[in-house]
Order: C-alpha cells, then sequence, then structure tokens
C-alpha cells in the first residue's frame, strides 16, 4: 500500500508532506499504519467546509493506493474524525522524522 500525505497551512502557511510504502517500512509499522485506514471512513468523509476567521487552520489531504483502488480523503482541524486523526497524527511524525 502507498500512502501519500500532505498538510498545509497554519500560521505560517507552511506546506509538509510525505509519501509511504508499506512495503518498504518495518512490519509493525506496516501492521499498524494498514490498521489505521482500515478504520478511517474513506466513503463518507466528513464535510470540509472554511468558514471565516479559520485561515490559519491545518488541512491534511491523505491519498491511499492498494489492491482496493485509490481512496482520498481532505480535511481539517475542525472536520476531522478521531480515526482520522490516529492516522494524521502518525503520518505528521513520520514527515518530521525525515
Amino acid at each position: 500500500m502507498k500512502i501519500y500525505f500532505e498538510r498545509t497551512g497554519g500560521f505560517a502557511g507552511l506546506r509538509r508532506s510525505i509519501s509511504l510504502d508499506t512495503d518498504k517500512m518495518p512490519p509493525s509499522e506496516s501492521e499498524q499504519i494498514h490498521s489505521m485506514c482500515n478504520n478511517v471512513n474513506f466513503s463518507n468523509p466528513p464535510k470540509f467546509e472554511p468558514k471565516n476567521g479559520t485561515a490559519d487552520l491545518f488541512h491534511y489531504k491523505i491519498t491511499v493506493e492498494s489492491k482496493d483502488g485509490t481512496r482520498t480523503l481532505e480535511t481539517s482541524d475542525l472536520s476531522m474524525t478521531p480515526e482520522f486523526e490516529n492516522l494524521v497524527t502518525f503520518l505528521s511524525n513520520k514527515v518530521q522524522e525525515k
């Protein structure tokens, strides 16, 4: 499975991104990220509706390519589900590691 993660926005308007291939990750991390992706509801994403005064929020885009196809989900700090937040936290930590 391949995962493309992008975080944009915030006070400075920075863009951070990373691409991961679970086949090239340690087995424990690969299992962890597969589990997190399976818990995110890509078919019924939260509504992402920017509001006035929310310019400094972070916006997230995650695309997952697997044998089941390609799925993309976009959201912000205000509209993310707990499951999506777990995945964002994991991927944000990976961005910091690189």
